[in-house]
């Protein structure tokens, strides 16, 4: 155990400023060496309580606790002699503005204080509590536990079958005394006919425990052979920290509200001691890492082109487009799951289609469960986006209790939302497969964003084309933006969007043809333009696909059935 020095003129001249009395020198050393032999005689207690794999843990924070309070001390004594109490300066132009900041100083100084006593709690708790993964010696200490389960549930078959051959404990070699009287006291206690020493309910919890453990075991053996790299991104890197187990992005300078609030919501911290957003090392994290756009890899050098008329590789063809990935459970994925679903990837839509619909039926899709942290049903599988060059993914569709749930984060990154590709697939993944709710982020107070779930059909979508009423309602506000320039107003174009939503779903047939005569009046008159042209013959196409029946409707047009002619 080390003591750490104790500024001892400091001291002196704290005591001088609040006291009249002489200050006795050594004394504030003093009280800090019974303080920490105190910690010293509670850590050696605790040693003896546990295993010898969590004594070095133990003095760890007995020399923390020590060097910490050390500080605590000094500071607190800097603090003190930077003003004198009034009744030594006396009541006469006393700095009154000066001792309110002294006394916030020392309402700070007195809460570290608190926190460092904390540290007693700590060493009370090291080896009586579970073992963090953040600990460098999880596995081995894992397996000091497993090998003490173990041991325990040989010795309790060894009793348990010593009293079926003896009918009695007396005698017990593997028990002592005190260990047999209190078998017997249970005994005593049970309410089964022919109790045993051992309950078997006693065994089968030790054995779910040896489970347990084993499986923890293998999990991070597994983890602790992963090679995990960083990357680069514009304006800073992203390092994985092996041995504190932590993901760590570290920015070149400070970012602005928007990527803290991102880093945040994302399960990062700020960590001032090391300069850097940080959390748990974990595949979760660094699944959001690699969603967040703020944190996209900057771009690889391009691999050198091929000879002419050489084979073009699976992985080379996809390079220049966009494949797609399924998880058929990502509960198990924000639940850190011991068993998590797999990460699967596809070339085409087709083959992930495919796979998504072999697992849309599936019942856990449609079970009710609590609903997350932000108030909407869980998400359960999921179909994502991703480029073939790794650079950029994005979820797109989540299955909530039984419902499709579009997932707007292309929105929120450039590459994904300016590419026609991705607008294409996200139109052709609405047709084919189908959204029925919309999750939308919408501006609060000028800062916050509040989440609200809109029925797809009705979605504002400026995006892709849907053949919904939202969508094509917010490409006739285009349309009038491209003949009438006008000031962009939010609360206009919803007024706007939220009628022509109302006139196509009175009736899609008649709602239909008075839009179709009034998109082609403005093409008429404005079809010199060509962006109006464009614009008007995009959205007649759409319109016309809008009027195909849903299957809601489909089930509705049953054909009649025909009365007997003897009625």
């Amino acid at each position: 155990m080390q003591y750490y020095p104790i500024d001892e003129a400091l001291a002196r001249r704290a005591k001088t400023m609040i006291s009249f009395s002489d200050y006795v020198e050594g004394s504030a050393t003093a009280e800090y060496r019974r303080a920490v032999d105190e910690a010293a005689r509670l850590a050696e207690q605790q040693k003896r309580k546990v295993d010898l794999i969590h004594h070095d843990r133990i003095d760890q924070l007995l020399d923390t606790y020590a060097r910490r309070l050390a500080e605590n001390i000094n500071q607190s004594n800097a603090i003190t002699a930077r003003v004198p109490s009034i009744l030594i300066a006396g009541g006469s132009n006393f700095p009154v503005r000066k001792k309110e900041k002294q006394n916030r100083a020392a309402d700070a100084n007195m809460a570290e204080w608190r926190q460092i006593q904390g540290l007693l709690d700590k060493i009370r708790g090291t080896g009586r509590g579970g073992i963090s993964a953040d600990d460098p010696e999880a596995v081995q200490k894992l397996k000091s536990k497993l090998a003490g389960l173990e041991q325990e549930q040989e010795k309790m078959k060894a009793v348990n079958a010593y009293y079926r051959k003896h009918k009695t404990l007396d005698g017990c070699p593997l028990l002592t005394q005190d260990e047999i009287e209190k078998r017997k006291a249970a005994m005593a206690r049970d309410w089964q006919a022919n109790p045993k020493p051992y309950p078997g309910f006693m065994l089968t919890n030790n054995s779910a425990s040896i489970r347990q453990v084993k499986s923890r075991i293998a999990e991070l053996s597994a983890k602790a052979e992963t090679e995990y790299e960083g990357w680069a991104f514009e304006g800073g890197e992203v390092k994985m920290d092996r041995q504190d187990n932590r993901l760590r992005v570290f920015f070149h300078e400070k970012p602005d509200r928007d990527t803290c609030s991102a880093m945040r919501h994302n399960g990062f911290k700020w960590a001032p001691s090391v300069g850097a957003w940080q959390r748990q090392l974990t595949d979760n994290a660094i699944y959001a890492a690699k969603h967040l756009d703020c944190l996209r890899p900057l771009p690889v050098e391009p691999p050198v082109p091929e000879q002419a008329g050489s084979v073009q590789g699976p992985a080379q063809g996809a390079a220049a487009g966009w494949g797609f990935y399924i998880i058929a459970d990502l509960k198990t994925w924000a639940d850190n799951a011991a068993k998590r679903s797999e990460l699967e990837h596809f070339p085409s839509f087709e083959a992930a289609k495919a796979r998504f619909d072999e697992l849309r039926g599936e019942p856990y899709n449609s079970e009710a469960v609590e609903p997350g942290p932000d108030g909407q049903p869980p998400a359960r599988l999921t179909l994502g986006l991703e480029s073939a060059d790794g650079m950029s993914a994005a979820d797109i569709l989540h299955v909530r209790q039984g419902e499709n749930y579009l997932v707007t984060d292309f929105t929120r990154s450039e590459r994904l939302r300016d590419d026609p590709m991705v607008m294409d697939i996200l139109s052709r993944v609405s047709r084919e497969i189908g959204f029925d709710q919309v999750r939308v982020w919408e501006q609060a107070d000028g800062s916050r964003q509040l989440l609200s779930v809109v029925p797809f059909e009705k979605w504002d979508n400026p995006w892709f084309p849907s053949a919904t009423a939202g969508s094509i309602a917010a490409g006739y506000y285009e349309l009038l933006l491209r003949c009438h320039p006008m000031p962009k107003s939010d609360q206009f174009r919803s007024k706007q969007v939220e009628s022509i939503v109302q006139l196509l779903q009175r009736d899609k047939k008649t709602g239909k043809n008075q839009l179709s005569l009034m998109i082609a009046e403005l093409a008429e008159q404005y079809g010199s333009l060509e962006a109006v042209q464009k614009q008007a013959e995009a959205l007649t196409k759409e319109l016309a696909q809008y009027n195909e029946p849903g299957p809601d409707e489909a089930r509705q047009r049953k054909p009649k059935r025909k009365k007997s002619q003897e009625r």
